[in-house]
């Protein structure tokens, strides 16, 4: 645009601000919520179960917030898959660290619409638990209580292991269709930094 005189730029001004505030102009761009999975704090510790072997069980926090395509996805019927994977590594004085173990454990997040509730499977044990609030599901999904490790993992190692965790969308569980289009999309590609300690 090529402005003549001071007269066409007050023109031009004063039409930028009238169609601002018609909200035809200078409307803000709204961005889509990408989501956030984070493992806040997490600890490993030895405990006997009824035979008197020992094995490393896991207590962690999460928070979990869905994307704004996964939430869709969601109440849409859509079953979403959210895993928790662990490794355990020994440590190696003169060498990298020694992959020991990879342990996953996985939840299935559910909106059944009839009954306008959130239900929650623990696909190891077919243990089902349901909420009211999409809120109060995932608040229960991130508090990991009492994981308890194969018995393959020795507790006790010359070398102190560390641990690692971290929380994934599992798209490559969602029905073909959707798994290729999130694939190409990125928009369920959530996942969390890992989290590493080692157990005191």
């Amino acid at each position: 645009m090529v402005f003549r005189n001071v007269h066409d730029i007050t023109v031009t001004a004063v039409r930028l601000l009238a169609l601002c505030g018609a909200g035809l102009l200078c409307a803000p761009v709204v961005m889509a919520d990408p989501g956030r999975f984070e493992v806040i704090n997490a600890t490993a510790r030895p405990v006997a179960n009824a035979a008197g072997n020992e094995a490393w069980v896991v207590d962690a926090r999460v928070n979990l917030e869905l994307s704004d395509a996964a939430l869709e996805a969601l109440e849409s019927g859509v079953t979403l898959r959210i895993a928790f994977q662990y490794e355990v590594r020994s440590r190696r004085r003169f060498w990298i660290d020694e992959l020991v173990a990879t342990v996953q454990q996985d939840f299935e997040l559910q909106y059944l619409s009839l009954s306008q509730r959130y239900v929650v499977r623990d696909v190891s044990d077919d243990s089902v638990n349901s909420y009211a609030t999409l809120f109060s599901a995932l608040r229960y999904l991130g508090q990991v209580r009492d994981f308890r490790f194969p018995e393959t993992l020795p507790v006790s190692n010359p070398e102190p292991y560390t641990f690692s965790m971290r929380a994934v969308l599992d798209w490559e569980k969602l029905p073909g269709p959707l798994a290729v289009l999130a694939f190409w999309r990125g928009d369920f590609s959530l996942e969390s930094d890992w989290y590493r300690w080692i157990p005191r």
